[in-house]
């Protein structure tokens, strides 16, 4: 991830007027832009936004909430383009009280040229809707109507927010391209904000000036702003690609961190806070810390039995960890904090990911053992930040063990998760360690397990041309953990297998069996008995068909010819494949694949290939390795084409004629 800081802010509380003096006018659109038919700077858009323009500003009117103005023109380049007719805006609300984000002054339109004249449908207010979308959020929807492939979408409102220490950042880039985007930001000289660009696009426009006397408190104080100016043309789309991490970390976007606040009676407050402030204020907050030392006693307590067993500190924690997995259930909420408290969580065997693994820290230290929390951002979430701490951009926590011989990271969270193992949504960086007698640290973390698999595919041909057989897949490490989630996301078994059928195109499975579902630490074995079509242009005297049924890589999954950012897999990864194909004797191979020995450089990993005849069996090897979790953009052109070739390997046929 690029990140510049722009620099830090120092301004100081309400304000009077704003006037959107960057904004263009509603609904006065150039006829050029009707006709365009296609942007020129990427063929493949199916929509271009034209101008984008938003402010943000602290309004006195309203007991100094954050306002945010947003203004959008796009041109829908073809039938794909339509669905940015459909409007979605997340508003943000703060659970048992008022407080919540509100969004008016909505204002949208399609404008179409029909026989040589521009034609205007707007929307009506009616049609907005409000929807829950969690605890803390809400979202507003709506959808302008008429629209079609080459209209112009315009769109504009107003979102009014209590939350004013939280400075709404900005967008540059979206899953569209734009020509132009442009961002203001006001700020009073109450406010000293950290502000940062990630992403790898450079500002266009980045000006900055003073508006003097441009905020006035209840007490008559008054206060400069500093408006910032920030704008960006010509930004290409942000297209999602595989193996990659939370487009937050890529985006390009400005983003403002609240680092103090100087009130007009000469008083301050800092905001932004040194790891020792966090320390600290986590250690006395009552949904962590104080929870931890009520825990710890609770625990003693309730799980007395359970500590009174023998055994060394692994067998011990081992013991404990069992117990808080199988007794709790997890509610679908993160977070870093306890949602309704250790003890209630005990009683009512649920919580969110604070309660459940903030007991088990609490559970493992109660029988004298070195646990810690260990805060961490998911995959999802973004980075975690390495400048200065925001304890919101944590939403997860995980559990460090240390022992005499070996230091673990746990997840009692999840079921399926064997001991020292946590989902793979958690590699994301480093996480935070709370420690209980010393300053917090970071630490690495990576996957204590490899995504692996094994598979042994023993089929036989028959006199009349018919193939059979069995499949033998057996997961380990990630691979076994998603395979289990997969079926446990199903009602039934029956249901998993059922789904398993209807997947397969030349292959018809008979029976399947699934062994070790319940037991996390062993791998997870799939059986399958089958039927495979042989391919068009098989006769009884001449049998075709592709050995590759059970590929672990069917097309290649980076597209783009170049990449700006990482790919991320993760984990290391080593993929293997053995067919067994057994022949009557009357028949001989007259074409196999071709060997091929493939390697990344520096050791980064390898493909082989190797196909053997030995009498009426031929047998199919395929390794695929990667060791490094992580590969830098300058190696990307190496990986893609290092897949192209497995690709290309790969389309080879078995072909065996009869004598």
């Amino acid at each position: 991830m690029r990140t510049i800081l722009l620099g830090i802010l120092f301004l100081s509380s309400s304000f009077s007027l704003f006037a959107q003096d960057g904004d263009f006018s509603f609904g006065q659109i150039p006829k050029e832009d009707f006709f365009m038919t296609k942007y020129d700077k990427d063929s493949a858009a199916n929509a271009v936004v034209l101008k984008e323009f938003g402010n943000t500003y602290i309004d006195n009117s309203q007991d100094n909430f954050l306002i945010f103005n947003y203004h959008v023109r796009i041109k829908v380049l073809n039938d794909q383009g339509v669905n940015h007719a459909n409007f979605v805006i997340p508003i943000h609300k703060l659970p048992g009280s008022t407080r919540e984000e509100v969004v008016y002054n909505v204002k949208g339109s399609a404008f179409n040229m029909d026989n040589g004249s521009v034609t205007e449908t707007d929307f009506k207010q009616k049609n907005i809707f409000t929807q829950n979308k969690d605890r803390y959020t809400d979202i507003v929807k709506f959808t302008i109507p008429n629209v079609r492939s080459g209209s112009v979408i315009e769109v504009s409102y107003t979102l009014s927010s209590p939350f004013v220490y939280n400075f709404r950042g900005w967008d540059f880039q979206s899953d569209i391209p734009k020509m132009y985007s442009e961002y203001w930001a006001r700020i009073p000289a109450n406010f000293d904000y950290n502000i940062s660009l990630v992403g790898y696009l450079k500002l266009t426009e980045n000006n900055r000036s003073v508006i003097k006397d441009c905020l006035t408190s209840f007490d008559g104080g008054k206060a400069d702003c500093t408006l910032m100016k920030l704008g960006m043309k010509d930004i290409p789309a942000f297209r999602e690609e595989k193996y990659m991490t939370s487009p937050k970390n890529f985006i390009s976007a400005v983003h403002f961190e609240l680092s103090a606040i100087h009130r007009f009676d000469g008083s301050s407050r800092q905001v932004a806070k040194t790891w020792s402030d966090v320390d600290q204020s986590l250690a006395q907050d009552k949904d962590f810390g104080l929870q931890l030392k009520r825990g710890k006693s609770f625990f003693r307590k309730a799980l007395d039995t359970l500590y009174s067993g023998e055994g060394d500190e692994l067998s011990k924690a081992k013991r404990i960890y069992s117990f808080i997995q199988n007794h709790y259930r997890w509610d679908e909420y993160n977070g870093i904090l306890c949602e309704i408290g250790i003890k209630e969580a005990f009683e009512t065997r649920k919580g969110n990911i604070g309660d459940i693994n903030l007991s088990l820290v609490a559970a493992l230290r109660a029988a004298g053992l070195n646990a810690d929390p260990v805060l961490i951002s998911t995959r999802d979430n973004g980075l975690p930040p390495d400048i200065f701490p925001v304890i919101s951009d944590f939403n997860y926590v995980l559990v460090r063990l240390k022992t005499a011989q070996q230091t673990y990271l746990l997840d009692a969270a999840h079921r399926s998760l064997p001991f020292g193992v946590f989902p793979m949504s958690c590699i994301n960086g480093n996480g935070r360690v709370i420690y209980q007698n010393k300053p917090s640290g970071w630490m690495p973390v990576a996957a204590p397990v490899n995504l692996g698999q094994v598979n042994i595919a023993e089929i036989s041909l028959d006199d009349s041309g018919h193939i059979e057989g069995t499949i033998t897949r057996t997961y380990n490490g990630y691979l076994a953990l998603a395979k289990r989630q997969e079926i446990h996301s199903y009602n039934s078994m029956q249901d998993y297998f059922t789904a398993i059928k209807s997947k397969w195109n030349d292959i018809t499975i008979l029976h399947d069996s699934v062994s070790n579902l319940d037991q996390p630490d062993t791998s997870l074995v799939e059986t399958m008995e089958i039927t495979l079509n042989a391919s068009p242009g098989s006769s009884v005297d001449k049998i075709i068909f592709n050995p590759f049924f059970e590929s672990y890589v069917t097309e290649n999954p980076f597209k783009s010819v170049t990449r700006s950012f990482p790919v991320d897999f993760g984990a290391p990864e080593r993929l293997s494949s053995v067919l067994i194909f057994k022949f009557p004797k009357e028949y001989q191979v007259i074409s196999s694949p071709a060997d091929h020995v493939m390697e990344l450089p520096a050791g980064g990993g390898k493909y082989l290939l190797g196909a053997k005849t030995m009498g009426n069996k031929l047998v199919l090897n395929t390794l695929l390795e990667q060791t490094q979790p992580v590969y830098q953009p300058d190696e990307y052109p190496v990986l893609r084409e290092f897949y192209n070739r497995i690709v290309q390997a790969q389309r080879a046929m078995i072909v065996l004629a009869k004598h």
